[in-house]
């Protein structure tokens, strides 16, 4: 697999900056927008705190790609593709893919590999929907 050029120490830094513009420009939905009850900015705050303290220096990482990024004519079996790692809990791993410039959340295990299930988009949304 091919890993494009990324350098690790600007990847953090835009993770880092996404997570501040996120904080600031967070306002709550609008009643009945959303499922469920939204969360407040200081719940957002402490959340972004804790993905503060699960980052990791950004490494090259492989993954089966199991969602809609591709047409369906490539669909027809998990694809594995490079990204980066840039935070990592338990299960979960947030990745930046920079095929697509997006981050990208999978679960799995290093026994059974690690998979996408269609959570996509900015670093803190994405990895705040684990």
């Amino acid at each position: 697999m091919q890993h494009f050029d990324v350098d690790p120490d600007a990847l953090r830094r835009a993770v880092l900056e996404d997570m501040a513009r996120y904080l600031a420009e967070y306002t709550l939905p609008l009643s009945g927008a959303t499922y469920g009850t939204p969360w407040s900015k200081e719940r957002v705050a402490a959340e972004l705190e804790t993905m503060r303290t699960l980052l990791v220096d950004p490494y090259p990482f492989e993954y089966f790609s199991e969602d809609r990024i591709l047409p369906d004519a490539e669909r027809a079996a998990p694809v594995v593709r490079s990204a980066w790692v840039v935070a990592e809990d338990g299960s979960y791993r947030l990745l930046f893919d920079p095929a697509v410039r997006e981050y990208v959340l999978v679960s799995g295990t290093p026994e059974n590999g690690w998979g996408s299930f269609g959570i996509r988009g900015d670093a803190p949304s994405t990895f705040l929907a684990r």
